[in-house]
């Protein structure tokens, strides 16, 4: 199964619909732990008992069976891919978007309705363009206001708002990076600009999707080397 950990409810049914569209075939779980978020803001940092808590989840999530556990949660989805499990791949929803933002070759608009998102994104970035051997030109722009339409609920208004400042911020030339999950409606709202905005769902589950045919078949092959290990695998 892929196995979903995210900090929000409402992701619930937007996951579960991407993996439908993509293979209504693969099993698909949801764990909700709204306090890791929760902690994490209050504390300001990620603190070790954050790291600890998000590491207990996802071993727990690889245990129970799941070949791919995605964070959804651009705040701790570092922490979640640091954390080690066996036959299990662990990864950030939002990776695949940051590799695509910096093969673009533009500058990067990194949006986002959380301070605390800035740095593992940006972060992220940095790493993969490192690996890349390429520069790239980054800039912040807060959506200081949305994040109280979200907590209350109001999602179109929380998309609105999104747009709204991709509207005032971004210039012809730019990539605007949508960096939480949750603001992937707004792409919607602004296609008249004609500047490329992107967002982490559809691409980080297109990949997650990938990953898990990849571990099935390599757990295919492994159960007819070694029919043994047919019952151990056969729960995964």
């Amino acid at each position: 199964m892929i196995a979903f950990l995210h900090t929000a409810g409402v992701h619930v049914e937007t996951f579960s619909r991407l993996v439908r569209n993509v293979d209504d075939t693969i099993p698909v779980r949801h764990e909700v732990q709204e306090s890791l978020l929760a902690d994490a803001l209050e504390a300001g940092a990620i603190t070790d008992g954050i790291r600890s808590a998000t590491a207990t989840v996802v071993q727990a999530l690889a245990s129970d069976g799941a070949k791919v556990v995605v964070c959804t949660c651009s705040t701790l989805g570092g922490v979640a891919e640091a954390v080690p499990v066996s036959d299990c791949v662990v990864m950030r929803i939002d990776r695949p978007m940051a590799e695509q933002a910096v093969a673009s070759g533009r500058r990067i608009l990194v949006l986002a309705a959380l301070r605390s998102t800035f740095e593992p994104t940006v972060a992220l970035l940095r790493q993969i363009a490192s690996d890349a051997r390429r520069s790239i030109d980054v800039a912040e722009v807060l959506c200081g206001r949305a994040w109280r339409l979200f907590e209350t609920g109001d999602y179109p208004g929380y998309a609105g708002e999104i747009a709204k400042t991709i509207e005032a911020t971004a210039l012809p030339g730019d990539l605007v990076l949508l960096a939480q999950a949750s603001m992937a409606p707004a792409a919607e709202l602004v296609r008249h600009l004609e500047i490329p905005v992107l967002s982490s769902s559809q691409s980080g589950v297109d990949a997650a999707v990938s990953r898990y045919r990849s571990r099935t078949q390599h757990d295919a092959a492994q159960i007819h080397l070694h029919p043994r290990r047919a019952l151990a695998l056969k729960r995964r």
